[in-house]
């Protein structure tokens, strides 16, 4: 099976991955399949689907425990089985749809999670965890190129204020494909669009993180603070942030801002 190329929208990694929120968690499972207790949850696995097989149904509990399980230990195609009778139930079920395509594109079928995919576009056209999935494929299969200008052409097509989704989707999968300033000006054009959401700046923090521009990063981490402040939300989030990034959390209270605010860059001829 060949190895797929991972993004992490970092939109949806603040707010944290839950268990069929949408199929992150089988993308990334792989890397945490090395479990103290893994032999028991093989033999427990092998028998829960003996059952399924024997019964061609299980309980909803027992299911989602033996989903989970196979999901944790890397066994797509073994997941793949277990989901489609409950897809079957629930055709109309856009998280499980996603999962469906997830697991398809990790055994390699991508022909599948395509074709799934589209379907999905009909039916949601503008969904972020949909066309996610779709620019996580669409890499697979080299065609990236082709699915940013796609996914630039529904951002562009969307009022401001409205398209903040799309838009941390668009800046993150260019971030990825080598395009850092086009992504930092989509950041700071968002961060000025929906100035009460905290993503657009901390997602310009973390590129500015990863070319090493620390005063940057320190600075951008205040105005956050600063844009905060007035609700209080939010606020431990951006110190643990300047702490886990090796920052000193206390600056953000004093320390002036070096570059500009996305409101004046935007104003700027």
């Amino acid at each position: 099976m060949p190895h797929p190329k991972r993004m992490l929208l970092l939109g949806l990694s603040l707010v944290g991955a839950s268990f069929l929120g949408w199929s992150v968690a089988a993308s990334l499972s792989s890397q945490t399949s090395a479990i103290a207790n893994r032999t028991d949850d093989d033999l427990q696995a092998e028998q829960l689907l003996d059952r399924l097989e024997a019964q061609g149904e299980l309980a909803p509990n027992t299911r989602r425990t033996l989903l989970e399980r196979l999901l944790a230990q890397g066994r797509f195609e073994d997941a793949l089985r277990v989901l489609q009778p409950w897809r079957a139930e629930q055709p109309r079920s856009l998280k499980l749809a996603l999962l469906s395509a997830d697991l398809q594109r990790l055994t390699g079928d991508t022909d599948g999670a395509l074709s799934e995919l589209k379907q999905l576009l009909h039916l949601h056209p503008l969904d972020a965890e949909v066309l996610q999935l779709l620019l996580l494929v669409e890499q697979t299969n080299g065609n990236e190129k082709q699915a940013l200008k796609d996914l630039q052409k529904r951002f562009n097509s969307q009022q401001p204020g409205t398209r903040l989704e799309l838009g941390l989707l668009l800046a993150d999968a260019q971030r990825q494909g080598g395009q850092p300033q086009a992504a930092a000006d989509l950041y700071r054009q968002l961060a000025n669009e929906s100035p009460s959401d905290i993503r657009p700046p901390l997602a310009l923090a973390l590129l500015k993180r990863d070319e090493g521009k620390v005063e940057d990063v320190q600075a951008l981490l205040q105005e956050a603070r600063q844009q905060q402040t007035a609700n209080g939300d939010n606020i431990d989030l951006i110190d643990q942030l300047a702490v886990s990034w090796g920052l000193d959390a206390a600056r953000l209270h004093s320390t002036k801002s070096t570059i500009p605010t996305p409101m004046a860059a935007a104003d700027r001829p």
